[in-house]
């Protein structure tokens, strides 16, 4: 109890600290430590107060010191959360990172934060091409009540804290390893009797560790989404700007790779080619996102995409989209220039079923630099995987060799919206990951380079690839959820990852290709 601490002279206590277990050789980490002051004397900047490395040496910090603020003051009992950049060493090996606050000139003092840090020098990946990448969508679009976006509860419910009542998704994701300050108490009990607590993609930890996770199942990375009429509201911006710079930061240290990809859904027609314009000026300039050594590039250029135009019910005339896809290709200023992705509808070549029918559209579309037609809920068997393979991926794809064009089919593990718009739990089966692995079979063997996994994140529709509750065990007691043991087969949380995984190993070469799954659970 720190009211029965004794205070007297200088003393200190760690509240917490994030501080990194493995690092990739040169990368950087957002790292911090929370001191509390259990002495008797303020802190201040001019007083002398630090926090330090102890014996004034770090492999991973060659400043030595971090200064309080001018405006700081840490009275006694006060807490102070201190903040560094740390960078690996360029040599694989153990090393301690360690830190205690100081007195300068006086003596150090209090409790020491420390880490043992595994740093290894494994290849990062390569981020001037798309060719041979399996990239995966991620959402980031999580909020909870008490994260600090100041939003509440976004798209876990539809108001209040979730429950078996208000809960907009079908996966309840596999919690085990995050900890306890990623946590947000909701209405739900797990069998034990403990809070099922969920995460927000606004805290910083928890999407790095997610980036962790590609790295760990060697994915490639991810096109970060980025809702176009969601950012006109400031608050929705602050929070699509974290998730941007979190992924970035977990790319960095992990040597994973990351583009963003605008979403146009419900967007404003009228303003869309400014307000995407704008955003990506404010990207480019304030967040300075394509200076990172981990954004992709292909062909020269940064790589981004559009997801939505030409879609039936999304906003966008052809006029438009040739303005945007002008813009952005060849009339913008050198820094805003981009290889262009167009996230497009399944039948674009040829303007039929989601497609607008407009022939103006049909031009448009042949004048991205790479074309992923959208396949979620397009089929639902391995057979008719196939026959969309046939119809679709195949001439699509001799379509966009004809015009020099790359192309980059989804595939996606299953799909459920049973909590989100009513329809049947578990509506395309993942069959234990073989709807999944034919997918990815018919993608490489019919000659495709890159592909897009639909979805890193997105539980709401039951496509998310990340670990994922195995069985009842882990769920809630209450409320309606597909586990990975739906389709009466035992999987492992992380089973998607890897598949994940194996699927990247097969387009680039480094397994046979094999339309039966390479690995077992």
């Amino acid at each position: 109890d720190t009211d029965t601490i004794v205070r007297h002279g200088d003393h200190a206590v760690v509240i917490s600290y994030d501080l990194p277990s493995t690092l990739d050789c040169n990368a950087v980490y957002q790292a911090s430590v929370t001191m509390q002051n259990t002495g008797d004397v303020t802190w201040t900047r001019a007083g002398g107060f630090k926090l330090g490395t102890k014996d004034d040496e770090d492999p991973f910090f060659d400043k030595t010191r971090v200064w309080l603020s001018s405006t700081d003051s840490v009275p006694p009992m006060g807490e102070h959360t201190f903040e560094m950049a740390l960078k690996a060493p360029g040599l694989p090996g153990d090393y301690v990172t360690d830190w205690q606050m100081v007195h300068e000139g006086v003596h150090w003092f209090g409790e020491t934060a420390s880490s043992m840090v595994r740093v290894s020098c494994e290849k990062p990946v390569d981020s001037s091409t798309l060719t041979r990448k399996v990239m995966a969508g991620y959402q980031g679009w999580f909020s909870a009540q008490g994260d600090g976006a100041g939003v509440g509860w976004r798209h876990w419910c539809s108001g209040g804290s979730p429950n078996a009542d208000n809960i907009t998704f079908d996966m309840w994701p596999d919690m085990r390893e995050y900890s306890t300050e990623e946590l947000f108490a909701t209405s739900f009990k797990y069998r034990d009797g403990s809070n099922a607590g969920l995460y927000s993609a606004y805290t910083a930890k928890t999407v790095v560790r997610h980036v962790k996770w590609m790295k760990d199942y060697g994915i490639d990375g991810v096109f970060v989404q980025r809702f176009l009429v969601s950012i006109k509201d400031l608050r929705f911006l602050q929070i699509r700007d974290k998730v941007l710079n979190s992924i970035r930061h977990g790319a960095e240290q992990y040597g994973r790779v990351f583009a963003n990809m605008y979403d146009i859904s419900g967007a404003n027609e009228k303003t869309l080619v400014q307000d995407l314009e704008n955003d990506w000026k404010h990207l480019v300039d304030d967040e300075k996102i394509t200076g990172s050594s981990r954004y992709l590039w292909h062909k020269g250029k940064p790589v981004l995409a559009i997801w939505g135009l030409g879609f039936k019910n999304h906003p966008g005339t052809p006029a438009q989209a040739a303005e945007l896809i002008s813009w952005f290709e060849r009339d913008a200023p050198q820094k805003y220039r981009v290889t262009l992705m167009g996230g497009l509808p399944t039948h674009w070549r040829t303007l039929t079923g989601d497609s607008k029918e407009d022939t103006a559209w049909s031009d448009v579309y042949r004048s991205f630099d790479i074309i992923s037609p959208w396949a979620v809920g397009r089929y639902g068997t391995p057979a008719l995987a196939d026959d969309y393979r046939q119809k679709n991926i195949e001439p699509d794809l001799k379509e966009c060799r004809r015009l020099g064009i790359d192309y980059m089919p989804v595939i996606f593990p299953g799909f459920s919206w049973f909590n989100l718009h009513g329809g049947d739990l578990n509506q395309i089966s993942r069959q234990g990951g073989r709807f999944f692995w034919r997918q990815a079979y018919n993608a490489v063997d019919s000659g495709n380079d890159m592909i897009y996994v639909a979805m890193f994140d997105e539980v709401d529709e039951g496509t998310a690839i990340y670990k994922i509750a195995e069985n009842s065990s882990q769920v809630p007691t209450t409320g309606s959820f597909v586990t990975l043991d739906a389709d009466g087969e035992n999987l492992p949380s992380d089973w998607y990852l890897r598949l994940t995984g194996e699927a990247s190993k097969m387009l680039r070469g480094e397994i046979g290709l094999t339309s039966t799954i390479p690995i077992e659970p």
